[in-house]
């Protein structure tokens, strides 16, 4: 009896340490061999090709590339949004990315008219970092670490999208750095507070003998 409890406690203390196991993982994409690889409107994607994560956009996606092509456009009240979901049960921390303008074919774009928001929401429906804007200069990458991203942890998604009129023009995307920590089932905590239950109930018998 007393090993079938400790065996039970030790199961279900297992699988609550490997649950809450975190691991780190940087979401990387393919450079654009040209800024016309942007196309003319709405978001060029293909989203990574790792399983832990799904890039969802409402916008225009098309076939041709690696698989692993990011870029991000939005136009006035055409603004889009881009969101980052875990495709596992889980939470997650962004803890760095890399961010560039890139001017397309199209209209209207200025150099210092690059701006982005990211937006982070939490497991609880909290909302942190709806005022990050980054203002961009186009060309090379820039990475932003956790110094940028100190509030953005306990996510359950993270979100882009375009600031104001003629907004977010071609924005890369590109090496995000996240902390992935799985959410345990509740079936572990079952298991574990049955195990708890049982070594309750022992005490209390020997108590009475």
């Amino acid at each position: 009896m007393k090993n079938a409890i400790k065996q039970t406690v030790c199961t279900a203390l297992l699988a609550l340490g490997c649950s809450f196991s975190a691991q780190a993982l940087t979401l990387t994409f393919d450079d654009m061999s040209s800024t016309a690889d942007a196309g003319n409107y709405g978001v060029v994607l293909q989203h990574s090709s790792d399983t832990h994560f799904v890039v969802n956009t409402s916008s225009f996606i098309p076939a041709a590339g690696s698989g692993k092509l990011l870029a991000y456009y939005g136009l006035g009240t055409e603004k889009e949004t881009l969101s980052l979901l875990p495709s596992l049960n889980s939470v997650f921390s962004l803890t760095g990315l890399s961010l560039a303008g890139l001017l397309g074919d199209g209209g209207g774009q200025a150099a210092d008219n690059f701006s982005i928001r990211i937006t982070g929401t939490r497991i609880d429906g909290t909302i942190v970092g709806g005022q990050e804007d980054f203002r961009l200069s186009p060309g090379a990458f820039t990475q932003y670490g956790s110094t940028s991203f100190s509030g953005f942890t306990g996510l359950k998604s993270v979100s882009f999208s375009g600031i104001g009129v003629n907004a977010a023009r071609y924005v890369g995307v590109d090496n995000v750095s996240l902390t992935i920590t799985p959410v345990p089932e509740p079936e572990t905590y079952a298991l574990l507070l049955a195990g708890l239950g049982l070594i309750a109930a022992v005490g209390r018998r020997r108590k009475a003998i």
